[in-house]
């Protein structure tokens, strides 16, 4: 009587279609993980997501150090090991898509300026790189380089967040932290190796490549300012604090929906252009932000005409809210750019003052912010 061949066992059918889908569902699970965080994403200084960012870390740093290992044959795993081993490219793609959503998420709120626009399509590119097969075949070098700008953003939102302001001594705080942590992960596990030059190829320039580029990133203004974000900004012929709401008011017609306020501003004598924003900063947190105005002149181009200091006081989810106000001005193009206390672009708006001789009756809109 002829043997029938064994029945397959659910577990073998479903490594059966692992292996035979294995990049669709590897796309697949990136994706949920990007889904999954964009639809819990919390504040940026919400407790409960930075122990869930350094729990995920924790869990990337574990596995990518087990990979390393098993590369270079200072670790084995045993059968029951192996078994399990064969699922880990799942966790990690779901801790990458995690991670780098949170932190593209975040640094695109912050940014402004088109370097910063830059450094998130730089980070949008390599999340999405990590999943194309040809760029997976790279191997270790690209998922230490994911992992190391994971850490390193971790360390630059928690340090602001908890000193209470951005600068040179959060941002310091953060990098040699990032490299601390990473140069101790080094010293504990592959110093002395004898794969050493395999290893400094692979993990250690890599890790000191991203290290240099935040830093680089940090003084040529290419890295956005989070923790602070503007939420709204607008130009208004008069701004008026009522029952807690700052009111601005405004003309524009009704076509012109994209406009913030009064983006093509008809001045009479005796007006005043007000430029009202709302900052978004964490808890506790207590900085500066400067308005600097800018004329475009025939002659020189864009040339600074004032500067507004305003400072903030973080933790209102709407954000915090101020503005400026200019009653001397030129007709002409003008630019608002708001920075940040060292130094980085957060915000910007551009305006055309003309001259209005009519006296005819005006008609106000509102906006509440």
């Amino acid at each position: 009587m002829e043997e029938l061949p064994p029945i397959p066992t659910l577990k073998n059918r479903s490594l059966e279609f692992y292996q035979k889908h294995e990049v669709k569902l590897s796309i697949g699970v990136f994706v949920f993980g990007f889904v999954f965080d964009l639809l819990t994403l919390g504040r940026i200084d919400d407790l409960l997501n930075l122990v869930q960012q350094a729990l995920y870390m924790s869990i990337l740093g574990t596995l990518l150090i087990c990979e390393i290992r098993i590369k270079i044959g200072t670790l084995t795993l045993s059968e029951r090991g192996k078994r399990f081993w064969q699922y880990h490219d799942l966790v990690v793609h779901f801790l990458f898509g995690s991670l780098l959503s949170v932190y593209t998420i975040f640094y695109y709120t912050s940014a402004s300026a088109f370097t910063s626009f830059f450094f998130i399509l730089l980070l949008a590119g390599l999340m999405l790189a990590n999943e194309i097969p040809k760029f997976q075949q790279l191997g270790l070098p690209v998922r230490v380089i994911l992992f190391s700008i994971c850490v390193l953003s971790y360390f630059a939102f928690f340090y602001p967040i908890l000193i209470g302001h951005v600068g040179a001594i959060p941002f310091w705080l953060g990098f040699l932290t990032s490299a601390a942590v990473l140069g101790f992960i080094w010293r504990l596990n592959f110093k002395g190796s004898d794969s050493l030059e395999t290893l400094k190829k692979n993990v250690l320039y890599p890790a000191i490549g991203v290290h240099l580029f935040f830093l680089i990133g940090y003084y040529t203004s290419l890295i956005p300012p989070v923790p602070v974000a503007v939420k709204k900004i607008g130009v208004y012929y008069d701004v008026q604090k009522t029952e807690g709401k700052y009111v601005g008011t405004y003309l524009s017609p009704f076509w012109k929906f994209w406009q913030k306020g009064s983006q093509d501003f008809k001045a009479r004598q005796g007006d005043h252009v007000n430029v009202l924003l709302s900052i978004f900063s964490p808890a506790r947190f207590e900085d500066q932000v400067f308005l600097k105005w800018y004329f475009d002149d025939s002659k020189q181009g864009w040339s600074l005409k004032d500067t507004i200091p305003l400072s903030i006081l973080g933790g209102r989810d709407e954000g915090f809210r101020g503005y400026g106000e200019k009653s001397n001005f030129q007709m002409g193009d003008w630019r608002i750019i708001v920075e940040t206390s060292d130094g980085r672009e957060v915000g910007r708006i551009n305006f055309t003052i003309e001259a209005d001789d009519s006296i005819d009756p005006r008609e106000f809109k509102q906006d509440i912010f």
